[in-house]
This record gives structure tokens, sequence and C-alpha cells, in this order.
């Protein structure tokens, strides 16, 4: 059975690298700006401060997806690229990027996909994130909109080509149930227990 948890840079595993490098060169042939060809390896700016979402089984890296808190840094690139440097201070301090999103082909049609974004969606709030902001390509765009993602604009990625900027308001209960994003029911608890909290 998959197994799931979130790691910051000191405690990932260097395996996760080699793991990008066998999805975006090896099977999807794509341009990477950082990759390391003699390690197999792709590693950019935002892993060290970034929060690293990996579900492994029998101690296997199967999928990935990563977390970065806008407010500790290292995002430069995206705060530009997303415009979050647009926003008012107080939107740019709790806002959050998801990027380095994957799965392994035998495990695309299984939950672990589901139970990646669901676990760094959760450690996003948990952490204070009020608004996520990630890039998708066209046809991935459905999958996304279902989780409540709401399409900004399109723009040029120098790794992905034309890509759709979006965004997930990630504590808007009433979105994220109208849309029936599966991260609701985590919203809703969340929003229960700091609501208990600040009654003790």
């Amino acid at each position: 059975m998959p197994e799931y948890k979130v790691c910051k840079y000191h405690e990932t595993p260097r395996e996760l690298f080699n793991f990008r490098y066998k999805i975006y060169v090896e099977e999807l042939k794509r341009h990477q700006t950082y990759v390391q060809h003699e390690l197999e390896t792709i590693e950019d700016p935002l892993d060290p401060t970034g929060y690293q979402g990996i579900a492994t089984e029998n101690g296997k890296i199967i999928g990935c997806v990563r977390l970065n808190l806008v407010h500790e840094g290292g995002v430069a690139f995206y705060r530009k690229f997303y415009q979050i440097d647009r926003l008012p201070p107080s939107e740019q301090m709790t806002a959050s990027v998801c990027t380095r999103y994957m799965v392994t082909p035998e495990y695309r049609r299984t939950r672990v996909p589901l139970e990646l974004l669901k676990l760094i969606y959760l450690f996003g709030i948990e952490n204070g994130s009020t608004a996520c902001y990630m890039d998708t390509n066209e046809p991935y765009m459905p999958m996304y909109l279902k989780f409540g993602y709401e399409a900004l604009f399109e723009k040029e990625h120098p790794d992905y080509g034309l890509v759709t900027v979006m965004r997930l308001p990630v504590l808007d209960l009433e979105h994220l149930r109208a849309t029936r994003s599966p991260f609701a029911p985590i919203c809703e608890r969340f929003l229960a227990k700091k609501a208990e909290s600040a009654l003790v």
C-alpha cells in the first residue's frame, strides 16, 4: 500500500531528483532548464525552500508534488510568472506555489495522484496558505478545474510551452463545494477545527 509524507529539503531523498529525470526527460522528452544529464537528476532553485509531497511503495518513489510558501522565499521566477508580485502584500504573504507534480505511469489510474494533491493541500492550509498557484498545459485543465482551480491567464513557460496559470482559493469552502472539489471535506474539517480552537 502506498505511503505518503511531506519532506523539507534536507529530508528529501536524492532519489526524488532522479525520479523527476525519469519522468520529464526519459518518458516525456521535455526540455528542462535545470537538468543534470551526467547525474540524471533535475533539481531547481525552488527546492531549498520547497516542501516535497512524496508517495512511495515498497521503498520506491511512485509520485511527487512540491509546494512552496511564497513568504519563505526562493520563488522569484514564479512570483513574477504568476503575477503574484502584483498582489497586495498581505495576499502575497499567504500565497503558495504548486509545481513538480508527477506520478509514475503504472500508478496514474490509481488513487495515488489524488492522494498526493490532498496531502499537499492539507499541508498548505495548515501552514497558512490561502491561495495556491500553478500552471498546466491545456489537456490537463479539466482535472484541475474539478479540484476547484480557476483559470487566470495564458503564458509561455520556458520549459512547458503555452500554459494556463491557475489559482485555487484554498479556504473558500463554498467554492470548493460548488465545484465538488475533493478538497472540500478537508477544508470543512480544517475550518471546523480552527473554529473550535478559537473557542478554547
